[in-house]
């Protein structure tokens, strides 16, 4: 009786980060067809096909086009996960961009599934979708932690982080240990 291999969690990492990384290129170059290629198929049937997804893309990124040229958005795996010979991804996209004389931080996560090992992925953005709706847009999904899409000023970005490091604190002078 032969032992399976363990799989190289590294190797598929990299590559739902390639495929995520493309998704984001044809974003930037408004390759409006190879973006939607690198949708699974169930999410262009949601929205009635390949041109129909495409639409609904546009009318949505209208939102959040910048008005600059700005840096290229940062990818990370947040959760990578496998069941019955298909793995999925979660992986947070965080970039900036100008809209209406403000800058905004935008985070949205990238839904991923891979169905030969981690080899090939594709990709969609929960951005461009609502975490509500997922189970009619990708039915196969599995159970991930995928946060709803945030859209914040950079003073709104500082407020919401003052107000966490606020209620940081009074946990931690709770768990100081009194000397005697």
């Amino acid at each position: 009786m032969a032992a399976k291999a363990q799989p190289d969690t590294v190797r598929i990492t990299k590559r739902a980060l390639f495929y995520a990384d493309s998704l984001v290129k044809t974003d930037a170059f408004s390759n409006w067809s190879a973006y939607a290629d690198l949708a699974p198929a169930s999410v262009k049937k949601f929205y009635g096909g390949k041109d129909a997804y495409i639409s609904h893309v546009l009318q949505v990124r209208a939102h959040t086009t910048s008005a600059f040229e700005e840096a290229a958005p940062e990818l990370q795996m947040q959760t990578l996960v496998t069941l019955n010979d298909q793995w999925q991804c979660v992986i947070r996209l965080s970039r900036y961009f100008h809209r209406d004389d403000q800058k905004y931080h935008l985070v949205s996560y990238l839904i991923g599934q891979s169905k030969d090992e981690g080899e090939n992925w594709m990709i969609f953005d929960v951005n461009y979708n609502t975490v509500g709706n997922l189970m009619q847009i990708f039915p196969d999904i599995m159970n991930m932690p995928i946060k709803e899409t945030s859209m914040l000023t950079e003073q709104q970005e500082l407020a919401q982080q003052q107000a966490a490091a606020a209620a940081a604190a009074p946990a931690k002078k709770g768990t100081a240990k009194k000397s005697k």
